[in-house]
């Protein structure tokens, strides 16, 4: 699939550099590569957030802030 993104001249720049030093005739490997590691590691860092949130909260609380996203979601426009 191909997209168009504006990237600032001196990233385009380090993209070039990079794209030449492995042989490539364009950037979507290097691209592609960055965005992986972008995402994993997002994903890994909630997980982290999530497992030092565990047992932060009251059965009481819990049950509470449940219903109040339950019900936030069904006023939700889509």
């Amino acid at each position: 699939m191909r997209t168009t993104i504006d990237v600032p001249v001196h990233i385009r720049q380090k993209l070039s550099q990079e794209a030449s030093s492995r042989n490539l005739k364009g950037f979507s490997k290097i691209i592609i590569e960055a965005l992986e590691k972008y995402f994993h590691s997002k994903s890994n860092d909630r997980k982290s957030i999530v497992e030092r949130l565990k047992g932060s909260m009251s059965l009481t609380e819990h049950t509470k802030a449940l219903k109040d996203l339950q019900e936030g979601r069904s006023k939700w426009r889509t």
